[in-house]
């Protein structure tokens, strides 16, 4: 190696990009100004305006917040090439803002690549795939000259209270409106329990406090199944304060993506835990962004993926039908598929790219079948469409008749819960109580049968399957 060459290694060692952003995440929790410490209106989940898509996890954390440092009010980022590539110029002397991107690559015969840039061991190569790690440097708007101005999308107040009310109904959670001046999430009986609407001071208070529980809803064995909800037992002790802290940045995020005013809650009793948290680790705040962003995107999916089917039931186009869905806030645009959640050890955060989402239809996506597989060539649009309208009684049986069913998403869709049957296609899992996802069989790893409890992930029209271990907690979450 030439001296240049060992003199930029040891300079990119020194840099610790985790320990940085965790370092400035903790001085704001001091500060008391930290992204979900403070109110605000209007504000957006940051994005790349010159690909439309957002970014997640602690990227998205870390360019909030450092929006909110800089006073920035402009949500879009890019890098220095991006913005030259549009005939727009990074002013001279700006400083740019790291990020971190994780990309699966396909295992060569290569050496290990050894310590990460980070400073820790590169993860584990399993089934034939490694993990590259590369940070990169992105500019706000405001550092940047000829990009046209901002513009927002204007929401009345009106328009965020609708969309605020449909996030809440097309969960499928249970909302209970029956306690006086409290509010949590039971565990036991899977609901949430908030006082009446007309005792809050305003539309933010409310919807704030409903989006927080309904974030530790979706960590319920059967959704999410988020260690930090169910292996939490009281108050003060450590999982219970990163589960605040994850519901809490998932409430965040959605309010951003609904452009409902963020109110926060009173995190006095829980500032000291974050900061002891982060400082023993630093990938803490990445690994609970990551749940947030998981969090959210279960959220919102559930909601798109109503909106779709009203619109079809409306349309007439039944469950084959081509239409196309809604369009999609900028927190449903394609981003890049996190590491799967079945590699609980890799807590990575990537930039924006690929999870194709939601955008087919209710037949479970885009069915490409080929020749050369007998079961594909089967599974054509009419017999999906039979098997598809099976699932959907299957579901009705089950659930009941107002209960919904939905096709998997099959690019990168994450679904957690009980298998409550099959048809001659598809294999039918609940969602909630309210709602259950139909799965085509060919695209399953192995067939689950009815009563398991599992874990199905996609990526690129494959899915792996896995048993979800129930753990027995039944304490509730207040806010």
């Amino acid at each position: 190696m030439t001296p240049a060459k060992s003199e930029n290694a040891n300079r990119a060692e020194k840099r610790d990009h985790r320990r940085e952003v965790t370092d400035s995440i903790i001085k704001m929790l001091e500060d008391g100004v930290a992204p979900w410490q403070k109110p605000w209106e209007g504000s957006a989940m940051p994005f790349n305006p010159t690909t439309e898509r957002p970014y997640r996890g602690g990227n998205a954390l870390h360019l909030l917040a450092t929006g909110i440092g800089r006073e920035y009010a402009d949500p879009r980022w890019m890098t220095y090439k991006q913005a030259a590539e549009q005939g727009w110029q990074v002013r001279g002397g700006e400083k740019g803002t790291h990020i971190e991107f994780w990309e699966v690559k396909e295992r060569s015969d290569e050496k290990d690549a050894g310590p990460d840039q980070n400073g820790g061991e590169s993860p584990a190569k399993e089934n034939g795939q490694r993990l590259i790690h590369r940070v990169y440097t992105v500019f706000n708007a405001n550092q940047i000259d000829g990009i046209p101005e901002y513009q927002p999308k204007q929401r009345t107040p009106f328009e965020a209270v609708q969309a605020g009310e449909r996030i809440l109904a097309n969960s499928g959670a249970r909302i209970e409106h029956d306690q006086r001046d409290d509010a949590f999430y039971n565990r036991r009986t899977d609901s949430i329990h908030l006082p009446p609407k007309d005792t809050f001071k305003d539309a933010p208070g409310y919807y704030g406090t409903a989006l927080h529980e309904l974030a530790h809803w979706t960590g319920h064995p059967s959704r999410l199944n988020r260690p930090t909800l169910s292996e939490s037992y009281r108050f003060g002790d450590l999982n219970y304060a990163k589960e605040e802290l994850r519901a809490e940045l998932a409430s965040v995020f959605m309010a951003a993506e609904l452009g409902v005013p963020h109110d926060p809650a009173n995190h006095a009793a829980y500032v000291g835990s974050w900061i002891k948290a982060l400082r023993e680790d630093k990938n803490e705040i990445f690994r609970a962004a990551h749940e947030a962003s998981a969090a959210t995107d279960f959220v919102l999916s559930l909601d798109l993926e109503a909106s779709r089917a009203e619109t079809l039931e409306l349309a007439g186009s039944g469950a084959a039908g081509s239409l196309q869905s809604p369009e999609r806030s900028r927190g449903q645009k394609d981003t890049r598929d996190e590491v799967e959640t079945f590699q609980p050890d890799r807590e990575l955060v990537a930039d924006a790219a690929n999870r194709r989402a939601f955008d087919e239809n209710g037949v479970g996506q885009k069915a490409r079948q080929t020749d050369d597989n007998s079961n594909r060539s089967a599974a054509n649009t009419g017999n999906l469409a039979a098997s598809f309208a099976a699932a959907k009684q299957v579901t009705a049986d089950a659930l009941g008749e107002s209960a919904r069913t939905f096709g998997a998403q099959t690019d990168s869709g994450r679904y957690n819960g009980r298998i409550i049957g099959e048809t001659a296609h598809h294999v039918v899992q609940r969602l909630s109580p309210q709602t259950a996802v139909a799965h085509m069989k060919h695209l399953l790893e192995h067939l689950p049968h009815a009563g398991d409890n599992v874990a199905i992930a996609y990526s690129n029209d494959h899915a792996q399957v896995r048993d979800i271990r129930e753990r027995v907690n039944t304490q509730e979450r207040g806010r």
